[in-house]
C-alpha cells in the first residue's frame, strides 16, 4: 500500500518537472526571440499576451490605446514599436457570442521587407517551442498540434507595406 503512494508521488514528481521542463524551454526560446517578439507577446504566458481562452472580452488587461477601427465582435489596440507610424502592430481580440475570447490577430507592420523576414524567422523560431513543429502552405506556417489552439503566420507584405498577419484561434 505504501507503494503505492509513493508511486502516485513520483509519478506527479515526473509530471511536474516535464512541465516545468517545457516551461522552462518556451521560456528560454521567448528570451531568446528578440525585442519585437518580446513586445508583441508580452510573455511565453497563457496562449500569448497573458491571455487564456475563454476569458470575457471585457476582463482584457491591455494598456494599449484603442485603435481607430473596432471589429463588430471584441477590442482591438495599436502597438507602436517607436515614434514613426510605420512600425505597428494592430492586435484584435475578438469573442464568440458570449463575450468570451476565441481569437487573437496580429496585424504586424514593419518598414522593410528584410525585417518581415527576420520578424518571421524569430517568431517561427519562438512557436515551434510553444505550440510545436509546424507545416507550410503556401505563404502560410501553421501550427496545429496544440489541442487548445490553431496558430497561423503568413506574410502578407504589398510594395508600399511590409508586414505579417499572425492569427491565434482557439479550437473546439
Amino acid at each position: 500500500m505504501f507503494f503505492s503512494c509513493d508511486s502516485s508521488q513520483e509519478k506527479g514528481k515526473e509530471e511536474a518537472s516535464n512541465t516545468s521542463e517545457i516551461e522552462q524551454r518556451v521560456l528560454n526560446a521567448w528570451e531568446q526571440s528578440g525585442d519585437m517578439v518580446q513586445k508583441i507577446t508580452i510573455s511565453p504566458k497563457g496562449v500569448i499576451r497573458n491571455n487564456e481562452w475563454g476569458i470575457p472580452i471585457d476582463s482584457l488587461q491591455e494598456k494599449l490605446e484603442l485603435a481607430e477601427n473596432q471589429p463588430a465582435n471584441g477590442k482591438s489596440y495599436t502597438l507602436y514599436f517607436d515614434n514613426s507610424d510605420l512600425n505597428f502592430t494592430d492586435i484584435s481580440y475578438l469573442s464568440d457570442n458570449q463575450q468570451k475570447l476565441t481569437e487573437i490577430d496580429f496585424d504586424i507592420f514593419v518598414e522593410t521587407k528584410p525585417q518581415v523576414e527576420e520578424l518571421k524567422e524569430k517568431f517561427t523560431n519562438y512557436l515551434q517551442v510553444k505550440f510545436g513543429a509546424s507545416k507550410t502552405e503556401g505563404n502560410k506556417i501553421i501550427w496545429e498540434k496544440d489541442k487548445k489552439t490553431l496558430v497561423i503566420l503568413q506574410d502578407v507584405s504589398t510594395v508600399k507595406d511590409p508586414g505579417i498577419k499572425l492569427v491565434f484561434s482557439k479550437k473546439d
